[in-house]
């Protein structure tokens, strides 16, 4: 989700009528998104005012092109996505459940061990671990807290919180580890573990996952929406049992459905 745009979108609440210069990227996504789309939505021009011309539309790309996991219907909307102080927030705004907005936790490492409290760890700390080769790393905060009611799923004893990719501390200390991917069973995660940097990972795949799947209380149509396009030509071995049955019942599950469900 990319908030610059959404802060250049925010220039034409109640009713303004920002400068190019002001909307310049908005306006260059949007162009592209007009023409692949065959609709007009957005006039902007150097040393002009810019005008929405059709509100409805500008709220659709922004919910195709940079929200991608919710829609939006007003700019109170986009305020709120860009205010969220919380993960909670975060989710309920925007429907992404990957992005971190808490700053200070990029210069730090969320581990946790199995019966103890999760812990922040700077730089200098990460030397406790230098004996520890293996990790689950969890994607998603409600699970990584609630990790010690499934930790009989796995063999190891210490799980990280990656959010997403991970910040960059995280995937350096992560790159000579053997993973163990704790990750949503949908599009963009499975992108994320073909992409993740480590000495050896496996992905985690639950035993009653076809029942996941099967089961409507589960279904996340609208995120399967949002993310099929970004569906790669192939995947590695691992990954294709989830593959597929995003394909077959063209939906994904979050993680969290374990939590709730799994015993």
């Amino acid at each position: 989700m990319n908030k610059k745009i959404l802060r250049q979108a925010l220039h034409f609440a109640d009713k303004n009528q920002p400068v190019y210069s002001k909307i310049k990227e908005l306006y260059l996504l949007a162009s592209k998104y007009e023409q692949e789309n065959e609709v007009y939505f957005l006039y902007a021009k150097r040393r002009e005012k810019s005008k929405i011309i059709d509100e409805k539309l500008f709220f659709q790309f922004l919910s195709d092109e940079i929200v991608k996991s919710k829609n939006i219907y007003t700019f109170e909307d986009i305020k709120n996505i860009l205010n969220a102080s919380s993960r909670a927030e975060n989710i309920k705004y925007s429907g992404d459940s990957k992005t971190n907005h808490i700053k200070i936790f990029d210069k730090i490492v969320l581990i946790k061990r199995v019966g103890e409290c999760p812990k922040l760890y700077q730089p200098q700390d990460l030397y406790h671990f230098k004996n520890i080769d293996s990790f689950v790393v969890v994607e998603n905060g409600e699970s990584f807290l609630n990790i010690d009611k499934l930790s009989h799923l796995f063999n190891e004893k210490y799980f990280v919180y990656i959010s997403g990719n991970g910040n960059s501390l995280t995937r350096d200390f992560l790159e000579d580890k053997k993973l163990t991917f704790f990750i949503d069973y949908d599009i963009e995660s499975m992108n994320i573990f073909e992409n993740f940097n480590c000495k050896e990972k496996r992905l985690f795949i639950h035993k009653d996952i076809e029942y996941f799947f099967k089961n409507d209380d589960n279904r996340n149509v609208a995120l399967y929406q949002k993310q099929r396009k970004n569906l790669k030509d192939s995947y590695s071995k691992e990954v294709m049992p989830i593959i597929k049955l995003i394909k077959k019942h063209n939906i994904v599950i979050e993680q969290e459905i374990i939590h709730y469900e799994a015993h």
